[in-house]
Formats: structure tokens, sequence, C-alpha cells
């Protein structure tokens, strides 16, 4: 009888039955409160149960025999009315259990489902081993609530692996982005100004004279309109090639250029080239087809070899112009100057030489020529020597307005102050500025 009654108890009590199941799934789910148990009937049915098994730890009380016995007597009625509400509400605790399916499913994929420890100092083995029995009604139930949660909870670390991948693919086209279009890849290959660099040197020199006989062999109408454009085109790209999807302009001047840029000229300056274009074209603006070409002749030769003796003796500390008068030369030295000047010294005496002045030949013969030719490399090595290092540089905004990134060069002041140098000394010696000079300027 006793068996039998603790049976019907354990039925009748839901919170015994599942609780100790459901908080093994780590899932909050107070079904005492849904089914409408009394609070206090857990510890009444354990205290009933105490009694009926003759367990606890005190002795035993005469008094929980004659309850024992009352119990006994209308345990078959008893029973059989139990039995029929049980059935009853087996059929509403279905419903319930399918809303509490949902709730469970939420819970499960917010909640990793780890096994809490159940709580088993409140009950005795043999409480637990009749739990389990009943527990087991449960487990078709609460298994596929598991494997959705578990479902859910696997497809988890996939859709986060698949939004870090995308992350990743985001970045690495961002990087790769900047690698295109960033001109400080070149720059960390590049030497800096210091630098001997005598292949922008033979480059410059080799422009220069090209550009010199070119404006001998066209005419100004057409020759000026074309320097013109080709300086506006430099313009634009020197605009642009620090700009976003214009970094293929930088790969274009690298590749035409190479090792002959500097440094400084891939991390937001302006390149010498726009420099050097501007400097012929407002020289054969400005000046006769004559003394415009050996102004540009000034330019190819004077800069460079300034620029090489200049860093040869630059050791000899007498010869150094540390601040420079007023900003004019700093940095520079006069033997850099003495050099550009007598190494332009035998040029410019063989353009003079073959040069056809006329019937009456040269005036003043060749003590003029010579004469000519030394201040004419005095002129252009002056005029780098006037240009200070580092260039001045335009404000990178004025009232408010950006600016571009101009900055004072040799290559336009050279060839301009030559150019009008050598209209000076024809004047002096009595020379026309329109002497005809051989067809490629040598020969």
């Amino acid at each position: 009888m006793r068996t039998n009654f603790l049976s019907i108890l354990l039925l009748l009590d839901p919170v015994l039955g599942r609780s100790p199941y459901l908080f093994h799934r780590g899932l909050s789910i107070s079904i005492r409160a849904r089914d409408g148990t009394p609070p206090g009937l857990n510890s009444r049915c354990a205290t009933s149960i105490s009694s009926t098994l003759g367990g606890g730890s005190g002795p035993s009380n005469p008094s929980n025999e004659g309850s024992t016995s009352t119990l006994e007597v209308g345990t078959d009625n008893a029973a059989t009315e139990d039995m029929q509400e049980r059935s009853n509400e087996k059929s509403s605790r279905g419903e319930s259990l399918e809303s509490s399916e949902n709730s469970t499913n939420e819970i499960m994929q917010s909640v990793d489902p780890k096994p809490l420890p159940s709580n088993s100092s409140n009950f005795s083995e043999t409480e637990n081993a009749s739990v389990d029995t009943h527990a087991t009604g449960l487990n078709s139930d609460n298994d596929s609530i598991e494997r959705e949660a578990s479902a859910a909870v696997s497809s988890l670390p996939v859709e986060i692996s698949n939004e870090t991948q995308q992350l990743t693919k985001k970045e690495i086209r961002r990087k790769k982005k900047e690698v295109v279009r960033s001109h400080k890849l070149y720059a960390k290959k590049l030497k800096n100004r210091n630098n001997l660099n005598l292949s922008r040197k033979l480059l410059h020199a080799g422009f220069g004279l090209f550009f010199a006989t070119l404006n001998l062999k066209l005419p100004r109408s057409k020759f000026i309109p074309g320097m013109t454009i080709l300086t506006s085109l430099t313009l634009t790209m020197e605009m642009l090639r620090y700009r976003k999807s214009f970094g293929w302009m930088n790969d274009v001047l690298h590749f035409v250029l190479g090792s002959s840029l500097r440094k400084h000229e891939m991390e937001g300056k302006f390149t010498g080239s726009f420099y050097y274009f501007l400097g012929v074209t407002i020289t054969s603006a400005l000046f006769t087809p004559t003394c415009a070409s050996l102004g540009i002749c000034q330019l190819a030769l004077a800069d460079p070899s300034a620029s090489f003796f200049g860093r040869q003796t630059r050791h000899v500390y007498w010869s150094r112009i540390e601040n420079g008068f007023f900003g004019l030369g700093r940095n520079k030295g006069f033997l850099g100057f003495l050099g550009g000047a007598l190494f332009c010294f035998p040029f410019n005496y063989r353009v003079l030489s073959v040069a056809r002045f006329g019937a009456t030949g040269i005036p003043g013969g060749k003590q003029s020529v010579a004469i000519a030719s030394i201040a004419l490399g005095l002129a252009g090595a002056f005029a780098d020597l006037c240009v200070p290092t580092p260039a001045l540089t335009m404000p990178k905004k004025i009232l408010g307005v950006p600016m571009p990134n101009f900055h004072v060069d040799d290559n336009v002041v050279v060839p301009i102050i030559s150019g009008y140098a050598c209209t000076k000394i024809f004047t002096k010696l009595g020379w026309s500025h329109t002497v005809n000079l051989a067809k490629f300027i040598i020969y």
C-alpha cells in the first residue's frame, strides 16, 4: 500500500516528476506554476514520502504512524479519482507543452545548453530512482526540443564564421585598393634628394637638349601651344594622381621614369617634370628662339652639374651657405656654383662658335665668344644657387581655399633667368638676339 501511495503521489506532483530532468537540460521552466500546483505541495509531498517510507534522520514518532494508517484507508478511492484527474490534466499539459517548446527554443538559442548540477541533497536515492522512471516518459518530447536547440546552436558558429570570412574579404579588398592607389609603395623604393642619382641628372640633361633643339626647329606657333598642352596635361596628372581611383597614374609614372624619381615626388609633392615643362614653356614664350634655347641649355647643364659638384664638396665647410642670404641659396655652396658655371663654359663656347652671325662674322671675335660663354654659365649656376633647399612652398590654404602643392623650383627659375641674361649679354656684345644657331645646336 505504501508503494502504491508513493507512485500516485509522484504522478500528482509534476515538480518531482519533471523539474530535475528539465534543470538537467539547463531550462528554467516552472511547470508547477503552469499546472497550478500549490506552492507548499512539494514540501508536503516530501514530508508524506518521508513518513510513509519510514525514512528521515530523526527517531520514529507514534503520531506519524497514526497519520500513515489514516492515509492508507482512503487510498483506493482517492487513487481512482486522482488517476481520472491526471488523465484530464495530461491533455491540458500537452497543449501548454507545445507553447513551452517555442519559448524553450528561444531560450536554447541564447543560452549555451550545458547541464547544470542537480541538487541531489534534496532527494534520497529511492526518490531519484522514481523520478528518473517517471521522466523517461518525457524523453521523446524533450529529445526533439534538444535536437532543435542543438541544430540552432550548431548553426551559429557557421554563421559567425561566414560573417567573419566576409569581413576578412572586405578588409583584404580594401587593403588591395589602398596598395594599388598608394604612391607610398613607390616612395619606399626611391631615394631622397641627397642621393647623387646620376640617372636623373642624365635624363635631366637629355630632355633639356631635346627641347632646346625642338624650339629651334619648330615655329613658335606650334612649339609654344604644344608645350602649353603638355604642361597642362602634366599639371592635371599631378592634381589627380594622389586621389582615389587614379593610382594607375603613379604606376605609369614609375614605369616611365623609374629610379629617376625622387622620394618626395611620391610623398605628396609634384614631380620635377611639371616644373621642367613649365619652365621651358615660359622661356620659349618670353624670349626669341635663340635666347630661349640657350636658356634651356643652361637648365639642361648648369642645374645638374652644380648639384653634382655641390654634393661632392659638401664637406668643405667654408663654401657652404647654411641659412642663405635672406633665404636665397640656403643649404647650397659656392663650390657647387662655380662647378656648374665652369661645366657649361665649353658647351656654350662650342654652340656660339658654330653659330651663324652673318656675313660680317662674330662681332668681337673669339674673345667675345668666351665672355658670352662664361657669362651664360654663371647666369645659369647663379639661378640654381638662388633657389633654396628645401624649396619654398605655397601655404596649403589661402583665405580658406585649398591651394595646390606648388613650390619654387629651379626648373622654372634657371631657364627664365638664363634666357633673360642671354638677351642682356648679346646686347652688351652688340650681337643680334636672332643669331642663327646650328641645326642641332652643337653642329
